[in-house]
C-alpha cells in the first residue's frame, strides 16, 4: 500500500530517508521518474541514500506503476517520490489507490528562475503549469498537503495555492 506520495526536488535525502520512513513505517521507497531512472549515477546514489532496512527502487513511470499495481505491493508500506509533479500525476492516473500527496520541497532547483514562479511556502515555488498539474491530481480525489517534516503542521496545499 502506498503510505504517501511526495514531490521533492531532492528525492531521497535525510528528511525522507530517516524521518518520513520511520514515521510511516516505510519498507520500500520508489522513485518514479523516467529521467532519473535513465541516469545510472543518480540511481546508484539514491539507492545508497535509503536507510537501512528500506529498499529503494528508482524506476521509469511505467515500471513503477506495474510494481504498484502488483497485488504483493498491497502488503508493503511504500513511499513514492518524484521531483516532478507530472510524474506523480501519471502514476496516480494508472493506479487504484488514492494516497495523500505531500508537496514538500519543490521548484527551487532547476526549471527556471524563481522570479518566474509563485512562492507557495519557504520550500515550494510553482509555475502556472505546475498549478494545473496539482489541480488535475486533486481532481483524481487525492488529498494534497504541505508538510515538510513529520512534526510540522499538515497544511492543505490547494488552499496554499489559492484554490478550493
Amino acid at each position: 500500500m502506498i503510505k504517501m506520495m511526495r514531490v521533492d526536488d531532492r528525492l531521497i535525502h535525510g528528511q525522507v530517508a530517516v524521518m518520513w520512513s520511520k514515521e510511516l513505517g516505510i519498507q520500500r521507497i520508489i522513485v518514479a521518474s523516467d529521467t532519473i531512472a535513465a541516469n545510472t549515477i543518480q540511481v546508484n546514489a539514491l539507492k545508497m541514500a535509503a536507510p537501512a532496512g528500506v529498499k529503494a527502487a528508482i524506476l521509469p513511470i511505467e515500471k513503477a506503476v506495474e510494481i504498484l499495481k502488483d497485488p504483493r505491493a498491497s502488503q508493503m508500506k511504500i513511499l513514492v517520490i518524484s521531483n516532478q509533479p507530472e510524474d506523480l500525476l501519471r502514476v496516480a492516473e494508472q493506479i487504484g489507490e488514492r494516497p495523500v500527496l505531500n508537496v514538500a520541497n519543490y521548484g527551487r532547483i532547476g526549471g527556471g528562475a524563481l522570479s518566474s514562479k509563485t512562492k507557495v511556502s519557504e520550500s515550494v515555488y510553482v509555475t502556472d503549469a505546475d498549478r494545473n498539474v496539482f489541480e488535475r491530481i486533486g481532481n483524481l480525489g487525492i488529498e494534497i498537503i504541505h508538510q515538510p517534516l513529520p512534526g510540522d503542521g499538515r497544511q492543505d496545499f490547494m488552499k496554499l495555492l489559492g484554490g478550493r
